[in-house]
Order: C-alpha cells, then structure tokens, then sequence
C-alpha cells in the first residue's frame, strides 16, 4: 500500500473518531466519548509511529521536504497531532 493512500484513509479515520466524539458530547454518554477519545489517542499514536517509520533512514532535507508535504496534504492530521502533543489542561476536545 502507498503511503499517500494509507495516509488519506488514516485521516478519514479520525474524522469518524471527531464525528463521534461530537455526539457523544451532544448525548452525553462519558462512557462512550472516554473510548471514542481512547481510539483517537491510538489512532494518532499509530499514525505517528507510521510516519516515523516512513521517515527513518531518510536525509534530514528529505524528511523536512515530507514533513512539509505531510502537513499540507494532510492538514486534520497534523492538526490533531499537535493538540494531541499538548497537555489535556489545554486542549478543550468538547469542541471537537
């Protein structure tokens, strides 16, 4: 599988996990919205370790030149994966 491909469905991926924390935020279900932010937690921890993975044994020019790539095709991912860098006391995921 092509990274690009594997990319596009990982980011559709955590719309879905966003879509569904947002209901369970309207629903009110703590239970449900805890393991919806649990699978999102993974999910970007997966993804992570994924592109880290695609990085590793390249020049530093080239992973700056992917890493550039990577936030501009896939900006809700590295969106996400900044706020998810971040303490809980700061990142609000009611919103989401």
């Amino acid at each position: 599988m092509n990274w690009k491909r594997r990319l596009k469905n990982d980011e559709r991926e955590l719309k879905t996990l966003i879509d569904r924390l947002g209901e369970t935020q309207k629903s009110g279900q703590a239970d449900e919205r805890e393991r919806a932010q649990q699978l999102l937690g993974a999910k970007l921890a997966e993804i992570n370790a994924y592109v880290e993975d695609c990085l590793s044994g390249r020049t530093d020019h080239e992973k700056s030149v992917l890493l550039y790539k990577l936030r501009v095709e896939y900006p809700f991912f590295s969106h996400l994966a900044s706020l998810s860098a971040l303490s809980r006391d700061y990142v609000e995921w009611s919103c989401a």
